[in-house]
């Protein structure tokens, strides 16, 4: 169970990364707020899953609910960060193609 949340984790990551830098290179930067939306679906689909987790997990030891507290807590930020790296990527992409345009023969 642990292992899918992690790769829940990644793969959401992926998916609002890429999604998020697709719709505002290809339909404008206010596209971009759609990925805030994937960003929080995400991150109610997280909660709920350590929810359910957490109730199934009654007889582990601490440490174990200790550790698995702490890997929904990195795919928080793993979502979290990918969103503001969809952003930062985007910013680059602009100047980069602004210079580019610009300046061609340079």
């Amino acid at each position: 169970m642990i292992e899918f949340v992690i790769l829940l984790g990644l793969i959401g990551g992926w998916i609002i990364l890429a999604s998020t830098l697709f719709l505002m290179l290809a339909l404008g930067k206010m596209w971009g707020l759609l990925g805030v939306l994937f960003m929080v679906f995400s991150i109610q689909l997280n909660q709920t899953l350590k929810r359910k987790y957490m109730q199934a997990v009654v007889d582990y030891s601490p440490r174990a609910k200790e550790i698995a507290l702490h890997i929904f807590e990195m795919n928080e930020l793993i979502l979290l960060s990918s969103y503001l790296a969809s952003i930062a990527l985007y910013e680059v992409i602009q100047k980069y193609v602004e210079i580019t345009i610009n300046f061609p023969h340079t």
